[in-house]
């Protein structure tokens, strides 16, 4: 009996430390976790439906992006935690203390405008050049934003995720030269079978290399703290309060090289298992999957929303 009472003032005790630790951080505050995945030409993120202070559940409606029609009305009705969307490629998500991430929001929404604004410029013709922003772009001025404030910071941690554009090299090719000088040395020698040629002259081809480059779109993970330390991932990276779950259920289930809708499904089933274990997150998620377009371009991208639904206790 006595063991038994031992251990049960054990676990209380356990379950009293962790919840001082959770109240006295304020970027677990109001609770939230994010996963984001690496897939074949796509990239996927998953965010909880979950809006508390504390223990007390405030809201359970779903993530709105601030690019939506309706974003207003959404965040009166809904969950306030807001998504940017710069661009078609890229996708930025933040937990943490939930006045600070709308001044991130607007913040980071002004700053955008004005480095995209900057970059375009106007064409001899009149026409307006279209500038877009990469998913590395994006990160550094992230950084650079919290970093500045290191005094008073943001008490955000930031998650970037998109489709970077790259040049990569295919296969090598020989150029028309070389076959011309191949083919001129192999008539000299049979007509030289008969005339003899100067020891002095040498015909020697010069073969020179040429490589095929092509655009593709490579994922690109990203998350941060609030002071602007970046650490990247080819695989995946997650924030929150529920990273400690979500560190395990990723490792175990994500694989390389996964297609859109087996990495929608591998994110979810992930995000979802560490959900169960834990209260400060969950009651449903979204997941976002932006996937590459194959057009002449390679710079473009599809965003597709999928609702996810979970435990609710």
């Amino acid at each position: 009996m006595r063991a038994i009472i031992t251990t049960s003032l054990i676990l209380i005790a356990a379950v009293s430390i962790c919840t001082a630790q959770q109240r006295s951080d304020p970027t677990k505050f109001n609770g939230g976790s994010i996963l984001a995945m690496a897939g074949r030409n796509s990239v996927a993120i998953a965010i909880d439906s979950r809006f508390g202070l504390g223990m007390q559940t405030i809201s359970t409606a779903a993530p709105s992006s601030s690019n939506d029609d309706d974003a207003d009305n959404s965040n009166n009705n809904g969950n306030p935690r807001i998504l940017l969307l710069p661009n078609s490629n890229t996708l930025l998500a933040w937990t943490g203390l939930y006045g600070d991430g709308l001044g991130f929001a607007d913040e980071m929404s002004v700053l955008l405008a004005s480095k995209v604004r900057r970059a375009g410029g106007m064409r001899f013709d009149g026409t307006t050049t279209r500038k877009t922003m990469n998913p590395k772009a994006i990160a550094m001025l992230t950084s650079h934003l919290l970093y500045r404030r290191r005094n008073a910071p943001y008490y955000v941690e930031p998650v970037i995720v998109g489709l970077e554009t790259v040049l990569v090299e295919e296969d090598c090719l020989v150029e028309m030269e070389t076959v011309k000088s191949l083919q001129s040395i192999a008539a000299t020698t049979i007509t030289n079978e008969v005339e003899s040629v100067p020891s002095s002259v040498s015909i020697k081809p010069d073969p020179k290399r040429q490589y095929k480059t092509k655009t593709i779109q490579r994922p690109y993970l990203m998350c941060s703290d609030m002071l602007g330390a970046q650490s990247t991932s080819h695989s995946f990276v997650c924030s929150g309060v529920a990273s400690r779950s979500l560190h395990g259920t990723a490792e175990a289930l994500w694989r390389p090289n996964l297609e859109g809708e087996e990495l929608v499904e591998i994110c979810g089933r992930a995000f979802v298992s560490a959900l169960e274990r834990d209260c400060y997150s969950g009651y449903g998620a979204v997941v976002y999957l932006i996937q590459a377009t194959e057009n002449d371009d390679g710079n473009e991208s599809d965003v597709v929303e999928y609702v996810l639904s979970s435990r609710n206790d």
